[in-house]
């Protein structure tokens, strides 16, 4: 069972607490702290005289509170060498899984930014793209242009400071949409036209995610934590918005 620092250490048993332990020696042979200092850092004060905190947190019986407060500190200060201890206690954040998914499983180049000529309104694709794939600007129009090389089913994302955020594909916001194989721009409103999709306030680099796969039932959630049998092909596209 994975762990939820606000839920589960309520009811830790003694196991639990002494793998907490466990880590905690591993950021500090890591560190140059000891395991004393990541308990007075977590606690917010000095360990008091007399009390043998270092023995009970070993042996499992240091307080489930002060267990909470520990663990949450080392999540946020070194959850890397946490993770790698105990992947149990410290799994990975979906946006950190769903990161070293695409790393691994991306497809660049066939999935692009498409623009409006606002004179004619048609959607015009830029062909020789700069690093990153594109730069928009706030407010400016555009929409995906798609090379799918497969019929299927599509559902989108928007990874964003660490958060992933679900794109509707479909008309009147409706979370997926069905794609054939080869070019195709999306999203589509509701007589078949690319809809115009813009970013008015958040600067800076944005990815975004096309996943396509046979089986519309097994689409991925962004919630969701990537598996690695999926059989889907991920698209992505980077975009930095400027003002």
């Amino acid at each position: 069972m994975d762990f939820d620092v606000d839920k589960n250490w309520k009811s830790a048993t003694k196991a639990d607490r002494a793998a907490l332990y466990h880590v905690a020696r591993s950021v500090a042979d890591t560190t140059n702290l000891s395991v004393e200092a990541i308990m007075e850092q977590a606690f917010g004060h000095k360990l008091m005289v007399g009390t043998d905190y270092l023995s009970n947190f070993r042996s499992g019986a240091i307080g489930r509170p002060k267990a909470k407060l520990i663990h949450a500190w080392i999540a946020e200060n070194h959850a890397d060498t946490a993770h790698a201890v105990d992947p149990r206690l410290f799994p990975k954040t979906h946006t950190d899984a769903w990161a070293d998914y695409l790393a691994n499983h991306a497809i660049y180049g066939k999935l692009r930014i498409a623009r409006f000529d606002k004179s004619l309104g048609l959607v015009q694709r830029k062909r020789n793209q700069p690093k990153p794939d594109e730069v928009l600007r706030l407010g400016e129009e555009f929409c995906f242009h798609l090379d799918s090389d497969i019929n299927g089913h599509a559902v989108a994302f928007q990874l964003y400071e660490g958060i992933m955020h679900q794109l509707p594909l479909g008309p009147n916001e409706e979370r997926t949409t069905t794609v054939c194989a080869g070019e195709q721009f999306l999203p589509l409103d509701e007589v078949g036209e690319p809809e115009k999709l813009f970013e008015l306030n958040d600067l800076g680099h944005h990815q975004f995610i096309i996943a396509v796969m046979e089986d519309a039932e097994c689409l991925p959630k962004p919630i969701q934590l990537p598996n690695q049998n999926w059989e889907i092909d991920f698209h992505v596209v980077q975009v930095q918005f400027i003002s």
